[in-house]
């Protein structure tokens, strides 16, 4: 997962290929870092899609942007360029299927 800078967080949403996955977090959230490393498996089963993480602390913008609720949070911009949001983060097993179906638009 490569880390999104603050200076350059609107340029790589624009201009990023989609598919995208994009994990926001804060960095003391526990709920985050689990999530975090079971996102780092479905990458590795995954590696078609992209997945960047984003440390909301240093981008509150961002929050504003896409109205995030909470943290952890999984944005997916689909291949048609269209996004949806996650807050759950039940298994390894969802979040392969998540990144499966941006790749296929669903």
């Amino acid at each position: 997962m490569r880390d999104w800078e603050p200076a350059s967080w609107k340029r790589e949403w624009t201009f990023s290929p989609a598919p995208l996955a994009l994990f926001v977090h804060t960095p003391l959230c526990g709920t985050c870092q689990a999530a975090g490393r079971m996102l780092e498996v479905a990458t590795e089963l995954v590696p078609e899609t992209p997945v960047a993480r984003a440390n909301l602390n240093l981008m509150p913008e961002m929050a504003q942007l896409f109205k995030i609720e909470s943290v952890p949070c999984l944005i997916v911009k689909r291949k048609n360029g269209s996004w949806s949001k996650h807050y759950r983060f039940p298994s390894v097993v969802e979040l392969v299927e998540r990144l499966r179906k941006a790749r296929e638009n669903l």
